[in-house]
């Protein structure tokens, strides 16, 4: 009471001189504490835990893989592989190990940086160079710099402050697909060719498909092949446990607040013993849906129903930042997939169908449609993502032809929600 009384003195003070108004409905939402939320911030997917519920064997493998790096810095190179599908927890993973790889270096008298980097958004050796030297803090000249140019400045970085480091490269599934193939190798040779006299740069990859992985060319991969961690989907019972860890050990949410039926019911939707993907990222989300929703309502606590009804927003097995990440044509490819599939009421459509569709897209919006190529690209994009799924026709189809399907995500609401971002860009 004394906060509210104080912050509404304030306010009737400063108010009338700046002649500002206030919303009063808005102002009582932002100044009551909430009934549900102790802080959301820590459900949200850029939060790192202070605990990895069922991640332990993987921590330790990276130990193990990373010792000689950590412990005598400068006497390997390093290179590790996470492996597995979308929510497996390999992004907090390789971002807890890098915080601990820090932490480490700090309490024994040098200085070991992590550097995270996604693909998603950064697909060029130059992009991600500019990226590490930006969290490196290394003032770059605004001249052109080519990416061999951004490697000796991060290079002449290290050497002159005595630092090492420790590089994540998720989404590595991107760059096995991107036009410039050497991006890999590069990466996995940059310690070696720049690097003459001490090893500075230690690398972990991520992947979300095996596939990818096996696509890359043999020198690459065998200089991978090595030190492999695999994660495999959640189960319900760890699930439940992960959900538990964000509520008790990171007080995200009020444990008076959650009902025990609410955990067991997002544990049973998402485990993938029952059926689910075995995401942790969207069960997750959809906890911190529904105690938004049960925020709303003026509810104490989350329901089952708070829950269900979140399920109905939101897509088992991809969430939205990965919707909202795609390039613009990739989207535009997707949503003439998601038309195609409804107008035709089948499950599989033909890619050729696709294409045309697509062009119809591009037209609409003035964009100008591109070529076979490209459009191969953005299947294979998808896939990777786990999005869409391909298969070669059998009987019933003249020739053989790529046939293309939505299998975890609804249609309809897939298209809804491209319409959204859709309407934002246009």
């Amino acid at each position: 009471m004394l906060y509210k009384r104080s912050v509404t003195k304030m306010l009737n003070t400063f108010l009338p001189v700046f002649n500002l108004r206030v919303d009063m409905s808005l102002f009582e939402i932002w100044r009551e504490g909430s009934p549900i939320f102790i802080d959301e911030s820590k459900l949200s997917f850029e939060y790192v835990p202070k605990k990895l519920p069922h991640r332990k064997s993987q921590l330790k493998s990276l130990g193990h893989y990373f010792k000689a790096f950590v412990v005598n810095p400068g006497s390997a190179t390093i290179k590790a592989v996470l492996l597995g599908p979308i929510g497996t927890g390999k992004t907090v993973v390789a971002k807890y190990f890098g915080q601990q790889v820090e932490n480490f270096s700090k309490q024994h008298g040098f200085s070991i940086r992590y550097v995270h980097v996604n693909c998603h958004k950064d697909r060029t050796l130059f992009l991600i160079m500019h990226r590490v030297a930006r969290r490196l803090e290394i003032q770059v000249p605004r001249r052109g710099f080519s990416s061999q140019e951004l490697i000796y400045l991060i290079w002449n970085y290290l050497q002159t402050s005595e630092k090492y480091l420790l590089l994540a490269i998720d989404e590595a599934d991107y760059l096995v697909i991107s036009e410039d193939k050497d991006i890999l190798y590069d990466l996995t040779r940059i310690s070696e060719d720049v690097y003459k006299e001490q090893h500075r740069i230690s690398l972990i990859f991520i992947f979300r498909d095996l596939a990818n992985l096996a696509m890359i060319d043999s020198s690459i991969r065998s200089a991978l092949a090595h030190n492999i961690v695999e994660f495999k989907p959640y189960t319900a019972k760890q699930i439940y446990d992960i959900l538990w860890s964000r509520i008790v050990d990171e007080r995200a949410i009020r444990p008076e607040a959650v009902q025990e039926e609410t955990l067991e019911l997002i544990s049973e939707l998402v485990g993938y013993d029952k059926g689910g993907p075995g995401d942790a990222r969207l069960a997750i989300e959809l906890l911190w849906r529904a105690g938004k929703l049960a925020e709303r309502s003026q509810a104490r606590s989350i329901t089952s129903e708070h829950v269900q009804t979140a399920y109905n927003t939101v897509f088992p097995s991809l969430s939205k930042d990965i919707l909202e990440n795609l390039r613009k044509h990739e989207l535009l490819f997707l949503y003439a997939l998601t038309r195609t599939l409804l107008l035709k009421g089948s499950i599989k459509v033909p890619l050729g169908i696709v294409e045309k569709e697509y062009e119809s897209v591009c037209l609409d919006l003035n964009e100008n449609p591109r070529k076979h190529t490209m459009i191969w690209e953005y299947v294979r994009t998808l896939r990777s993502l786990g999005i869409i799924s391909t298969e070669i026709s059998k009987k019933g189809y003249r020739g053989k032809t790529t046939l293309l399907s939505i299998p975890r995500v609804p249609t309809k609401v897939l298209k809804e929600e491209i319409e959204k971002i859709l309407e934002k860009m246009y």
